[in-house]
């Protein structure tokens, strides 16, 4: 049911401004995230991979991400600890040279701009961390309702001292240096660990060593 609020304008009230507005704000909000799925096969290995596709209603543009973690082994990836049987679920850890390469044909690393976008269409910085995040996973009821579809892993990182945080973190690189040396953009969910619950919603956008190795997401060409 619509409900009509009205601006003083002289004697009368302008109830279309409001509404207008109104209209406007719904049409903004929902424009880019019409969602539709669907799977692509890398030729390199036969793995197949799920997909999901945004299609923004304001400029008729589609843009297909991969919804799964790339698993396709080159110099500098990692499966976590060191044991294979944790790339079937979780794909592998890039270091960020690594990473660049490592999309198939016809498909790129995410960049910053990309990944700013993805997550400004499920409720920006504050919220998208809840429906970019997987159902199950994520350790003390961190998990996501992954109404986004991009189904976020907590596959944890590689620095170089080791591997951290399984089942607490997901990091995934940008193809985006960030200006300062040896640095490069990334983006990361959390679990919202004990007295940190707020942090559970939200996506985090940072720079760090390209030495460590995290998870990539690929975006079709």
């Amino acid at each position: 049911m619509s409900k009509f609020i009205g601006i003083k304008k002289g004697k009368g009230m302008n109830y279309s401004c409001v509404y207008t507005l109104f209209l406007l704000s719904v049409f903004f909000t929902q424009a880019a995230i019409a969602q539709s799925t669907g799977a692509f096969t890398d030729s390199r290995d036969g793995q197949t991979y799920k997909t999901v596709s945004f299609k923004n209603a304001l400029t008729g543009s589609t843009v297909t991400w991969m919804a799964q973690n790339l698993n396709y082994k080159v110099d500098g990836s990692y499966a976590y600890d060191d044991q294979e049987n944790n790339r079937k679920e979780l794909g592998l850890l890039y270091t960020w040279e690594a990473a660049k390469k490592a999309c198939p044909s016809g498909w790129h690393l995410a960049t910053d701009s990309e990944w700013s976008l993805l997550v400004s269409q499920f409720g920006g910085t504050e919220k998208a961390g809840e429906a970019m995040k997987s159902v199950s996973g994520w350790m003390e009821d961190g998990n996501g309702t992954n109404s986004s579809g991009f189904n976020g892993l907590p596959a944890g990182i590689r620095r170089n001292n080791g591997y951290d945080v399984l089942g607490i973190m997901g990091f995934w690189w940008t193809s985006t240096p960030s200006g300062e040396e040896g640095k490069a953009w990334g983006w990361n969910f959390s679990y919202g660990g004990p007295g940190e619950k707020p942090l559970k919603s939200k996506a985090f956008r940072f720079d760090s060593s390209v030495s460590h190795a995290k998870s990539v997401r690929c975006v079709r060409d």
